[in-house]
């Protein structure tokens, strides 16, 4: 074996291993602009020499080395990256779910603005003025009367856009089940095609890419734990519970609760639980936050209607009639059902501006509901309406503006750490066009050595002897 034969296997073996490091960089090179993707790298370590230590062992010196050969192509990927970005995948998820729908909260309540709640029930106590200041005016009575309409539409409108706001979050819990449900079950047949291959003996670079990619798809939108096999496959936990292990997958559901609102739960009946992610500050959102706003707009509602009822009933109208109540709603829905009492909304001289009868420039009662602008009987009667009602749109916006900050926080926290595995895993066509030309001279070398041997056979088997023949 340490004749040329020995040299020609060699320099074969030089050959392949140079023709496989360059069909990676071809791989790598190709998938420069693929999602997911992460180079990979043909490790090459010395094929075992000639000969072994034995009794008849050749005569030659020391080992003979055989060549080349690739041992593994794998690869590269940091694992602790991975676990990182995932964990601060999940906190943008989050964070941007609280943004976009605050900036939808910030979007209906529409404040500052000519048109906004705040601006409106300013212009209804000045309508109050003006008829306390000319009670016989059937004009100002009837502009009242309009105002209070505009009042009571505005509360309408702003409550039932937040109810429907609350009901696009429920779509979008299904729509997440649903997604979820789906990366589950892709992730549990790759876990299959990946046990296969690993336990062939080969390296699933490729199949392992697409799973790291349906791992950060998940983990945008619950925040999931993985625990690594030895075949190869990964389990996902989520809330502790197993949504896939090796080729199985659990599927979540959506159920109405008693509230009417739609809650996620494993198909089974078992409870859920989320402790961050895009689902879980959906949830919030919407059970939390939207209902806080919508029960401080029906406390606003409802302090102002059984405010004015109260004195407005004191009251006589233009006929001398007693006062009826100005405003009507259904308990617990105050601000979607606030209404001018229909009788007052067909004829404004019901409007009882006058504290007693036969007294037609008395506006006695309407001063004192203008004057309820400023009563304190909010919030434990520390505040306005208009107090009360600028410390909502105050608290609206400072969990907008903290959602908006923590959003892009998160965004840059969650950028560096791509960069990083970007840095570690991604393909640099310069390096690769580097390897190339390096590769194809090992090549060439391998080929000129075969060439080399191939003329030195030639000489032992075709000319050896030929003298004095």
């Amino acid at each position: 074996m340490s004749g040329g034969w020995l040299g020609l296997n060699t320099a074969l073996r030089g050959l392949v291993a140079s023709q496989t490091m360059l069909e990676t960089a071809a791989h790598n090179t190709s998938n420069a602009n693929t999602p997911g993707f992460s180079r990979q790298r043909a490790s090459l370590v010395a094929s075992d020499p000639y000969s072994y230590p034995t009794f008849n062992r050749s005569g030659l010196a020391g080992q003979v080395g055989t060549g080349v050969t690739v041992s593994t192509i794998t690869r590269v990927r940091d694992a602790f990256i991975d676990l990182q970005l995932r964990g601060q995948v999940s906190l943008e998820g989050d964070w941007t779910a609280r943004r976009d729908e605050l900036a939808k909260v910030e979007a209906v309540m529409a404040e500052p603005s000519a048109s906004g709640l705040g601006s409106v029930l300013a212009k209804f106590w000045g309508s109050w003025q003006d008829v306390a200041a000319d009670p016989t005016n059937s004009a100002t009575r009837a502009s009242l009367v309009e105002q209070a309409s505009t009042l009571a539409a505005r509360f309408n409108s702003t409550a039932n856009q937040l109810k429907t706001l609350a009901q696009g979050i429920d779509v979008q819990v299904r729509q997440d089940v649903a997604t979820i449900n789906d990366l589950a079950g892709r992730l549990a047949a790759l876990n299959t095609q990946i046990q296969a291959v690993q336990v062939s003996g080969d390296h699933p670079n490729d199949l392992q890419d697409q799973r790291d990619v349906l791992l950060d798809q998940l983990a945008a939108i619950v925040p999931v734990t993985l625990h690594g096999e030895n075949d190869g496959t990964v389990t996902v936990l989520l809330g502790g519970t197993d949504l896939v292990s090796s080729g199985r997958s659990r599927t979540l559901t959506t159920v109405i609760d008693n509230a009417g609102k739609v809650m996620p739960e494993w198909s089974d009946g078992g409870t859920l639980l989320l402790s961050g992610g895009r689902l879980a500050a959906l949830i919030d959102i919407r059970d939390v936050k939207l209902a806080g706003y919508e029960a401080s707009l029906d406390t606003l509602a409802t302090g102002i209607a059984d405010a004015v009822n109260v004195v407005h009933v004191t009251g006589v109208d233009a006929a001398g009639n007693p006062g009826l109540a100005f405003f009507t709603y259904t308990s617990g829905s105050a601000a979607a059902t606030l209404a001018v009492n229909p009788a007052i909304a067909a004829n404004a001289s019901l409007v009882a501006a006058a504290s007693a009868p036969n007294q037609p420039g008395d506006g006695s009662i309407a001063g004192a509901i203008a004057d309820l602008s400023d009563s304190r009987a909010f919030n434990a009667s520390t505040q306005t309406a208009s107090d009360f009602y600028g410390s909502l749109i105050g608290q609206i916006g400072t969990d907008a503006r903290q959602a908006t900050e923590m959003a892009s926080n998160q965004g840059l926290v969650t950028g560096a750490l791509k960069q990083r595995r970007d840095s570690t895993s991604g393909v640099s066509l310069d390096e690769e066009a580097a390897d190339m030309v390096r590769f194809q001279h090992s090549y060439a070398a391998a080929a000129r050595v075969i060439t080399t041997i191939d003329q030195m056979l030639d000489t032992l088997i075709n000319r050896t002897g030929l003298v004095g023949r």
